[in-house]
């Protein structure tokens, strides 16, 4: 676990402490990662600074595989994706940032047998994941839409600063290829109807989530338009506490193809500890060899997407 103190990558570990898994703990702080340590005995601390092969190669020694939970990921896989591979290691983060996704599918594929999973986090895995349960066996898809409705958002450090580097950047998904729009001017806004409790709400569209870039990777179609709606009003500020928030989100995908429409979502509570759950679930099915597919791969791709939906603590999955 690499930046395992981090708010998600705290709910990380302790999932995977629950499924007994042996882990090490790592990351640019040795002060942070002892005093976690301290709370999960049996966990083994080694410091690592990204900059420095030796130190990365110490830290992954004798690793299966490595998941990144240090933002921003702008600037984390690189090293840890090279620190893997010479460890023969599989990797995984939990990223959402669309221009890192494009970048990281855009690279050179792993050695066989290796899996390079980016993009496992909520804004990257989940609309994924439904888009792929819901595509089916028949033509291409003249559309694939992934709509998110939040009822607040409180971003933890790591996404601000995020947004920050992203400057206003959208990665769209038209014409059957991947553009890069600029932040000069804001994205434009439609009206989506969403399931319950949401209804119809005013949502900035072309909003950019790595969801655009992995099913654009794997599910052939033209266009993937996506919609957000964050509620005004925000939830309480609690994202540095260890424990799941009370923010509320749904995410529904469309298929659009010959004239038709079909629907599937997901229902569920606080999109950081959604992101530890489907990242531990990854995990765990990787190190059981429990996969579809290695190489660099989207978790459509490597992962029976319904069952692994079935497995996520959400409140409510429609599938239809």
């Amino acid at each position: 676990m690499y930046g395992a103190y981090g708010h998600t990558a705290q709910f990380v570990v302790a999932a995977l402490r629950r499924r007994d898994v042996a882990l090490v703990l790592s990351g640019r702080d040795a002060g942070r990662l002892h005093a976690l340590a301290a709370h999960h005995p049996g966990t083994r601390v080694r410091p690592a600074a990204l900059d420095s092969p030796a130190d990365l190669d110490r830290a992954l020694d004798g690793v299966v595989a490595v998941v990144n939970c240090a933002g921003p990921f702008g600037d984390t896989p690189p090293a840890l994706v090279d620190a893997a591979l010479r460890a023969g290691a599989h990797y995984l983060d939990v990223a959402g940032e669309t221009l890192v996704a494009w970048r990281m599918f855009d690279g050179p594929e792993p050695p066989a047998g290796v899996l390079v999973a980016p993009a496992l986090g909520f804004f990257g895995a989940l609309g994924d994941l439904l888009a792929t349960a819901a595509y089916g066996s028949g033509p291409p898809a003249g559309a694939v839409t992934v709509a998110v409705a939040l009822d607040g958002w409180v971003p933890t450090r790591g996404s601000r600063l995020a947004g920050k580097l992203r400057a206003g950047r959208r990665v769209v998904f038209t014409g059957g290829r991947l553009h890069l729009r600029s932040g000069d001017t804001p994205p434009p806004t439609a009206t989506w109807t969403f399931p319950p409790p949401f209804g119809a709400q005013e949502a900035e569209t072309e909003f950019p989530t790595a969801d655009v870039v992995t099913i654009a990777r794997h599910l052939p179609t033209q266009e993937i338009p996506t919609y957000l709606y964050t509620a005004p009003t925000a939830t309480e500020d609690d994202t540095n506490a260890h424990r799941r928030s009370e923010q509320r989100f749904v995410v529904e995908v469309a298929i659009h193809r010959g004239g038709h429409e079909h629907r599937v979502s997901a229902s569920g509570r606080d999109i950081y500890a959604f992101s530890a759950a489907m990242a531990a679930e990854a995990t765990t099915r990787v190190l059981q060899g429990n996969v579809k597919a290695t190489g660099l791969v989207t978790a459509g791709q490597a992962f029976a997407a319904a069952d692994f939906l079935r497995t996520l603590p959400l409140d409510h999955l429609n599938l239809s």
